[in-house]
């Protein structure tokens, strides 16, 4: 691929980024830039190798204490010492024993995804593409799978479009509707239930998310479907949609009676993306439970047994950023019922992740009466693990 030079607007990265991984894959920069911020994104081989930024909050500095990798003087006081030494500043922290290799490495690979994913939905800006490599030094490089990647941003945008179709729009207030809640309501649930009674904006509630924006939709979104939340000023179903909803709720319900609740859930989903129809909560609340019981016993007979093998680089690209998260989640923590209830991607849906790590033999299974080794406490790399609200 030769130089080239584009506008966004005209050159979407969703477009773009096959030409970078199909083969022949191609080695080369990528510059994406908008307003005052500027993202580099180096390809080797169709995988990413490294990313720089010019945005404050996605210094590596800021990303390792953000994630609880080192607090935030030391941070400081490292890169200080890493810009006088002329060491990159990942480099430095790895090789004074600040943080481990293996977890600067994971840091590293969710400061990149994420900017990645950021730079799908812009619309405007500029992108320039350079080929060949700057040389990297001891900089530690990266091996994410560029295919793997584009597959997970189209995945993030949809699961954006779908949201930001339902609500109208950032400024949008919620009505609370607590005996629609679950019996057991989780510490992120009940803090975005309060906000909503205090009436905070759907915008507010997205950035309440300690995880990030993502996870705060996840969220909402969650306890909208069970209608515990609902947008003061809905929107009600289009000319001639009605009787479609109609038979998407009959459909539901028969689903629900034959024990099919896994597509109940998905299809009592469907409605309550097109209205926040009454009926569609109850049913989407009723299936929930059903499907929650009915993978309990597999949940739970896992509890204190699962060990984790150390992520390969690159990673298998049949594994997903929830997957990675997931795993990130799993590994600090004793209980999976614990986690799996308290991810804001659904219990189901950390279920599926788990059985693809399970597949993928990062996380395995003790046989019976073996002792369980003592663990030490690890660091979530994606964020702060299950913490009261």
């Amino acid at each position: 691929m030769e130089r080239f030079k584009g506008n966004l607007a005209s050159y979407r990265l969703r477009l773009l980024m096959p030409a970078f991984f199909e083969a022949p894959a191609v080695d080369g920069t990528l510059r994406v830039e908008r307003g005052s911020v500027r993202r580099h994104f180096f390809f080797q081989r169709g995988m990413l190798v490294g990313e720089s930024s010019s945005e404050p909050t996605e210094h590596l500095g800021q990303v390792l204490a953000r994630l609880r990798l080192l607090d935030a003087t030391r941070a400081a006081a490292a890169f200080d010492a890493a810009e006088a030494a002329g060491v990159p500043f990942g480099t430095f922290v790895v090789e004074q024993g600040l943080v481990a290799k293996v977890r600067l490495v994971e840091a590293l690979e969710h400061k990149a995804r994420e900017a990645l994913f950021d730079c799908y939905g812009w619309e405007s800006g500029e992108l320039e593409f350079r080929p060949g490599l700057p040389p990297l030094g001891r900089a530690v490089e990266l091996q994410l799978n560029l295919k793997g990647l584009h597959r997970d941003a189209l995945a993030r945008m949809l699961e954006w479009r779908v949201f930001w179709e339902l609500f109208p729009g950032p400024g949008t207030t919620f009505g609370v509707y607590r005996e629609f809640a679950v019996e057991t309501v989780s510490a992120a649930e009940e803090l975005f239930l309060q906000l909503a009674e205090k009436g905070a904006t759907l915008s507010e509630l997205l950035a309440a998310a300690p995880e990030g924006p993502l996870h705060g939709a996840r969220w909402v979104l969650r306890l909208y479907r069970r209608g515990a939340l609902t947008p003061r000023k809905p929107r009600g179903p289009k000319v001639g949609e009605a009787t479609e909803l109609a038979d998407l709720l009959e459909l539901a319900r028969g689903l629900v009676e034959t024990g099919r609740y896994e597509e109940a859930v998905a299809v009592a989903a469907q409605v309550l993306e097109r209205a926040p129809v009454p009926e569609a909560h109850a049913v989407y609340r009723e299936a929930e439970v059903r499907l929650a019981v009915a993978v309990a016993e597999s949940v739970l007979a896992l509890d204190g047994r699962l060990y984790f093998e150390p992520l390969p680089r690159p990673t298998p690209p049949s594994l997903t950023a929830d997957d990675l998260y997931l795993y990130a989640k799993l590994r600090g923590n004793r209980s999976v019922r614990e986690v799996l209830r308290n991810t804001a991607m659904g219990e189901l849906a950390a279920y599926r992740s788990l059985r693809r790590l399970m597949e993928a033999g990062l996380a395995k299974v003790m046989p019976e009466n073996t002792p369980v080794p003592m663990r030490r406490a690890k660091t979530m790399p994606y964020g702060i693990p299950t913490v009261t609200l």
